[in-house]
């Protein structure tokens, strides 16, 4: 998809910190938007801070009916849909000992489940349109394990098996398959992790800004890129050590450690910069 302008793409968790920066990146581009939230009131604040009306549906992806009503809202409203932002996600930050089955069923039904969902949804109509493009915000959590997150780290590892295998499935349909795999990112996500018990390993290095994220999305379009990591030195190395899976446990607990050490000024700086 070398020029998205005049596009029609539905990006999910459009209230949040990177799907809101989507939703200005595309807006900027001349791609039409619907977006979708769980949080309505989230949708309209996204929606005021564009030159364009989109369309907003508020919508839990991890309902099926939702994400029909979602996909036939957008095709009614511009005829298509060619580009899917799968950007909606949670966690629940806990060791998996300490976690409920609702906190379990929860993370995997919205961040597995729900790109899948939409994704299945979406096909039918890329095909008859003839091409298309489907992105999917993982996270490093995607790459390598992300303790006191082994839900939401399983909900990512997935998330890559299923996106490779689709990458090479819907080639023949000419639609793209992409996903993103951010280190941590300022958004209310991570100072929620800060503040409530979230894996110290989200806090070896500074947060990256929602922008950067969604550049990488647009650059994976524009690109035909399978896997995009940010910054891409921490994805190679990731990718390099998962293939010695004994050192992981060898060198977790030192990460783990450095993580502990940096994370309450960072819990400190994200609590007085970021909304709730």
């Amino acid at each position: 998809m070398r020029n998205p302008t005049g596009k029609t793409a539905i990006v999910t968790g459009a209230a949040g910190g990177i799907g809101g920066e989507v939703a200005k990146l595309f807006d900027r581009q001349g791609i039409k938007l619907v977006l979708t939230d769980i949080n309505a009131a989230g949708l309209t604040q996204t929606a005021r801070g564009l030159t364009r009306e989109p369309l907003c549906v508020p919508c839990d992806i991890s309902k099926p009916e939702d994400v029909r009503a979602l996909v036939a809202a957008a095709l009614k409203h511009y005829g298509g849909v060619d580009i899917l932002v799968n950007n909606a996600g949670i966690i629940m930050p806990a060791l998996f000992e300490h976690c409920t089955y609702e906190d379990i069923e929860r993370q995997v039904a919205i961040n597995f489940l729900g790109a899948v969902t939409c994704t299945r949804e979406v096909i039918p109509a890329m095909r008859k349109s003839g091409a298309g493009h489907i992105v999917t915000v993982s996270s490093m959590a995607g790459l390598v394990p992300e303790t006191y997150s082994a839900i939401y780290t399983a909900t990512k590892f997935a998330l890559r098996g299923f996106n490779l295998t689709l990458a090479i499935e819907l080639k023949k349909h000419r639609i793209g398959v992409s996903t993103i795999f951010p280190d941590s990112v300022a958004t209310p996500m991570l100072r929620y992790e800060a503040l409530h018990g979230g894996s110290p390993l989200t806090f070896l290095s500074p947060p990256q800004s929602p922008a950067l994220v969604a550049e990488a999305i647009y650059k994976a379009i524009l690109k035909d890129k399978v896997e995009v990591s940010i910054p891409a030195s921490t994805g190679m190395v990731s990718k390099a050590i998962m293939c010695w899976p004994w050192a992981v446990t060898k060198i977790w607990p030192l990460l783990e450690y450095l993580g502990n050490r940096k994370k309450p000024a960072l819990a400190e700086q994200l609590r007085q910069s970021l909304p709730e």
